[in-house]
């Protein structure tokens, strides 16, 4: 019985230290992982037929859409 209790509480704790490595690598990349946001308008810009139609669809209004496009096609 205290064989099966040591070797739940040593793979608990295994367990443990490996999950909160994962979190601190995860935390370490920081803003690397990120697109940056001339990467994002470039993006929006190349597809905006698909923004435009995505925006419809999930109910923007037409003066919503036409701002979000002065921001990413940089026409005001």
């Amino acid at each position: 019985m205290i064989l099966i209790s040591v070797t739940t509480a040593v793979l608990i704790g295994a367990t443990i230290v490996v999950f909160s490595r994962m979190r601190k690598a995860a935390r370490a990349t920081g803003l690397e992982g990120l697109a940056s946001r001339a990467d994002t308008q470039r993006y929006l810009a190349e597809n905006w037929s698909l923004v435009e139609q995505t925006a419809r669809e999930t109910g923007m209004s037409d003066e919503e859409i036409a701002r979000v496009r002065a921001n990413v096609l940089g026409t005001r």
